[in-house]
């Protein structure tokens, strides 16, 4: 009886040490080189303490290279690795689909969805003529070979990809393409460790490093064009109020996190030139009369350049809100109309000042000699000329101003 009790407690013991350790991560925004460098210390963190890694995804989607290694990575790993579509209404767009399906284990959480994965041009269509074909029959042939190597519904796979079809939770479970529906982690960790055959341990999260948050905080294309026209709204400030040095060091700031964020996200060199253009031809604005047309050129460019921005060969659904490019473009606008009202005021107050808004003042003579002599208006002596002949201390009007000489009439009392 002893010795069938310590058989039964060595077996616990045995069992409790086999138990994997869950090291869960959180991947959100989209898919870059940082994701894959992230997602690598990670697994080989879980590799080296024989756990499982649960990757909690809701990413738009993201570069295709860096989505390749984190899919080859995958695949090629003995740990266990599962991916989950979490929290409710995160989604798997794009290359978030290739990801989730090369887990050993993928679930979704309710109301998340995952799909859309059709590759497209520069502007964000669909590519056309031979290399339209060429581009999504290889990554018709990426995305099937996952499934195939996981044992998913490959026609529904490749399907997000030809059709960009997108499923919600429940539909992908059902087209076989995911594992589970679930919305807690607990729940999805007990449900892969039932399929994958191992003992679950103790759950923990790994959380990123300074630098790490930092660089999904500039993988964000919309926090990108924010950083931009920080850092060039403010340069322009310290041109306009110099010597605070304040503005210079934030929009020094701003252009170089944007400098290192288009590191990140390779950006597209045109559209970059589009946006600066705008910003040109709205300057130009200001100092050239063109009722209107420069600035409508602008806001195209500018509206063009954003769309466009992160719309190339290899980003798989990067782009920039619609909305935060309507508000941008809003209120450089209104800042470029009430700039320009601002300077249209100064320019009328400038004819009322100096010798031309001398015209009319009444002043007293200093001297005069031969038709010549000083007059003190305004507590400033200036250089008088007249036919007339006047006295010192005599009242007399400005008529005209030529040069920096003021012709003189007499003052004549109403």
């Amino acid at each position: 009886m002893k010795k069938l009790l310590l058989s039964l407690l060595l077996l616990t013991v045995f069992a409790s040490a086999q138990a994997k350790e869950i090291l869960v991560v959180d991947v959100k925004g989209i898919i870059s080189g940082y994701t894959h460098n992230y997602l690598k210390e990670a697994l080989q963190k879980a590799t080296d303490e024989d756990a499982a890694l649960l990757v909690r995804i809701d990413t738009p989607g993201g570069l295709l290279d860096s989505t390749r290694k984190i899919v080859q990575m995958f695949l090629e790993t003995k740990t266990p690795v599962i991916v989950f579509v979490a929290p409710q209404g995160a989604r798997a767009g794009s290359a978030g689909t290739f990801i989730t399906l090369s887990a050993n284990y993928a679930a979704m959480a309710e109301g998340s969805n995952i799909g859309a994965a059709h590759p497209v041009d520069i502007s964000g269509k669909d590519i056309q003529g031979e290399m339209a074909q060429k581009i999504e029959n290889d990554t018709v042939a990426f995305i099937k070979s996952i499934a195939e190597k996981r044992g998913r519904n490959a026609e529904a796979a490749v399907a997000t990809v030809t059709d960009s079809v997108s499923y919600t939770a429940k539909e992908a479970l059902e087209k076989g393409l995911i594992d589970a529906v679930a919305n807690t982690n607990p729940e999805v960790v007990k449900l892969a460790a039932a399929k994958l055959g191992f003992e679950a341990g103790g759950i923990t999260t790994l959380k990123p490093t300074p630098m790490q948050k930092t660089a999904f905080f500039l993988s964000d294309p919309n926090i990108l064009i924010l950083l931009l026209f920080i850092g060039v709204a403010a340069i322009f400030l310290e041109f306009k109020m110099p010597g605070t040095f304040v503005f210079a060091g934030i929009g020094i700031v701003a252009l170089v996190l944007f400098m290192a964020g288009i590191n990140i996200i390779p950006v597209n060199t045109l559209a970059l030139l589009l946006i600066l253009a705008g910003l040109g031809l709205l300057v130009a604005e200001v100092f050239i009369p063109s009722f209107g047309l420069l600035t409508l050129a602008a806001v195209a460019c500018m509206g063009f350049g954003m769309y466009l921005m992160f719309s190339r060969e290899g980003n798989m659904g990067i782009g920039v809100s619609f909305w935060l490019i309507f508000g941008v473009i809003g209120t450089i606008a209104a800042l470029v109309i009430l700039l320009g009202r601002l300077l249209m005021k100064d320019h009328k107050k400038q004819t009322v000042t100096g010798s031309e808004g001398m015209v009319g003042k009444v002043g007293t003579i200093s001297d005069w000699a031969d038709g010549h002599g000083h007059i003190f208006i305004h507590g400033e002596l200036w250089k008088a000329k007249s036919t007339i002949s006047f006295n010192k201390n005599d009242s007399a009007k400005v008529k005209e101003v030529s040069g920096m000489i003021l012709i003189l009439e007499e003052e004549k009392n109403d």
